[in-house]
């Protein structure tokens, strides 16, 4: 058998305010690289392992399987057979992904994925790829998969991520916010938020945007995580994104001690930037208090792995 195999480690860039940049002046953009958001998120080191065995015996095809039980994940499938044109590609090649963080919640997920199968492909093609170039691509599938705008940007970074300009790599511009030594990322996820008609109304996209770059304007004028957190959060008020649930755990985060707080991009979570001195209170605290719930306790992550 001549098989080769590949592993990467990819941050989950986690989103906590977005603007969705998809019109110019009234009218859908149709290049990829001018589509986007801006906003800003956490990369948070709980992300994606992603391992691939290629066997350049077998029938050309790909496969995925997700924690063990999901076979139907189409940014991971799309990836592969991306690469396989780009890169002359023979053989099957098997992908399984280890989600250190929910699907479909605001963590990022399908970004960490794709990058994850477009960097071990590159690498077992000896052909190699910069993380600008692997972004690039990664924005292109997201685009066509609908599954992100954008959240490659906390991949490519580090820590408390800012989108400043959207687009592909490399028009996309980003900057990011320091954040305290040791500080870690708590969040409560009850579910997914059911957004998909919503992002289909173009006067609610509208409405996104307009909110989204004022709050913006707001972070940028006092660059700090406590007014990032504070924008991000009036962010989801004022859309209309907070649900129940999440306005339950923010009830309970607001009585933690937390540097701040806001909800997931997109998805019935909540996440809290907590010293590390706090760490273990507040996760201890939110399992007591939300049993039901998934509660993800993780470093701020940095850079990518791949062997």
């Amino acid at each position: 058998m001549n098989i080769k195999r590949g592993f990467a480690k990819i941050p989950a860039p986690l989103s906590s305010i977005f603007s969705p940049k998809i019109f110019r002046d009234g009218e859908l953009r149709e290049d990829p690289i001018e589509i986007g958001a801006i906003g800003g998120g956490f990369a948070l080191a709980n992300g994606v392992e992603t391992i691939i065995e290629l066997d350049l015996d077998g029938e050309d095809s790909s496969s995925v399987l997700v924690n063990d039980s999901i076979t139907y994940f189409p940014p991971s499938i799309e990836a592969a057979e991306y690469m396989r044109r780009k890169l002359n590609l023979k053989g099957s090649i098997r992908i399984r992904h280890k989600m250190g963080v929910p699907i479909a919640t605001g963590f990022g997920t399908s970004a960490a994925s794709t990058l994850g199968v477009i960097l071990i492909l590159s690498k077992l093609s000896g052909r190699g790829m910069t993380l600008l170039e692997a972004c690039r691509i990664t924005h292109e599938i997201e685009l066509k998969c609908k599954t992100g705008l954008n959240s490659e940007a906390g991949i490519l970074s580090g820590g408390l991520i800012l989108v400043l300009r959207e687009g592909a790599p490399p028009k996309l511009m980003i900057d990011s916010i320091p954040l305290p030594s040791g500080a870690g990322l708590v969040a409560v996820v009850a579910g997914v938020l059911e957004t998909t008609e919503i992002l289909k109304d173009v006067e609610k996209l509208r409405e996104i945007e307009e909110i989204g770059d004022r709050r913006m304007e707001k972070i940028l004028e006092r660059p700090i995580p406590e007014n990032f957190l504070e924008q991000a959060r009036a962010f989801a008020w004022e859309t209309g994104f907070i649900t129940r649930e999440v306005e339950e755990v923010f009830e309970v985060l607001k009585r933690l001690p937390t540097i701040g707080y806001a909800q997931n991009m997109l998805g019935k979570a909540a996440h809290a930037l907590v010293e590390g001195k706090d760490l273990a209170r507040v996760e201890s605290h939110l399992r007591e208090t939300f049993p039901d719930y998934r509660i993800i306790s993780s470093r701020i992550g940095y850079g990518v792995r791949i062997s």
